[in-house]
């Protein structure tokens, strides 16, 4: 490593990416604002494990622009867990813009589930719409960033429908809704309206599954049946549809299995 007088540089050795360990004060780092809610039992087992053996994981962080101050990409257990510890100082390996983009949804820490995959999405989304609205959805920066684009309309469905069934309606969404070939503050625009259709097909869902509770014949997987019995999909080898043809589709199934729930009844889940 290579002495300087803001700490160390350093290659990453795959990569070869530029990067700094530095000895930065706790109130100089800051939180990126869409990393997901902290779990305060990781927290509180990283304060006994720091009391037990020191705090030997740096964070890694990117230097916001104009310099003031750090965002944390990866390690806020580790922050967290050192604030409450009164730790006034710590290690931080500071990456560069193009690979603190690419981290931005990077977390080795726990597995997300869908919700919270889709929560992170739409967080990175806005915060390159706010500042690069006329990039394209399919740009290959955003894509790396959030991997799949119906995180976002499903983190859109979340905020305004607590209830959706997210992970019920991944398989379909993964064959109709994809990047699209759209300035972001178009693009924007159209997720909106894809997060309502999603919403008015949940509403569907739910409302039948109401009825075959009523009716006595409530199991674990209603859900998945429903959407199984609906899905515009199913049996097709090749997909054709886009996502509004695919999506209306499903939602006038939907609407005649409102009328009759005990259709499905006897039908397997075949997602």
């Amino acid at each position: 490593m290579e002495g300087s007088d803001e700490g160390y540089t350093f290659q990453d050795p795959y990569k070869k990416y530029k990067l700094e360990l530095r000895i930065i004060p706790v109130d100089k780092l800051q939180v990126v604002k869409h990393q997901r809610k902290p779990s305060e039992a990781h927290v509180k087992h990283l304060v006994s494990s720091i009391e037990r053996i020191g705090f030997l994981v740096p964070v890694i962080a990117v230097q916001k622009h104009g310099g003031d101050g750090y965002m944390i990409i990866d390690g806020q257990h580790r922050f967290l867990a050192a604030k409450k510890l009164g730790i006034s100082e710590l290690p931080v390996i500071v990456v560069p813009d193009n690979l603190a983009e690419k981290m931005m949804n990077f977390n080795i820490e726990k597995e997300l589930n869908i919700r919270e995959k889709a929560q992170v999405a739409l967080a990175i989304y806005r915060e390159y719409l706010e500042t690069r609205p006329e990039m394209e959805e399919a740009d290959a920066l955003l894509v790396d960033s959030i991997e799949q684009a119906y995180y976002v309309t499903l983190g859109i469905g979340y905020e305004k429908a607590e209830r959706l069934t997210g992970s019920a309606f991944e398989p379909i969404l993964k064959k109709c809704d994809g990047f699209l070939a759209l300035k972001l503050k178009e693009a924007a625009i159209e997720r909106q309206a894809r997060a309502e259709k999603i919403i008015e097909a949940n509403n569907h869902v739910r409302s039948i599954a109401d009825k075959i509770k009523q009716m006595g014949r409530w199991h674990p997987f209603v859900y998945q049946q429903i959407i199984s019995a609906s899905n515009p999909f199913k049996r097709k080898r090749k997909v054709e549809e886009d996502f509004n043809t695919a999506i209306n589709r499903m939602i006038e199934r939907l609407k005649e299995i409102e009328n009759k729930p005990e259709q499905i009844l006897k039908e397997s889940v075949e997602i």
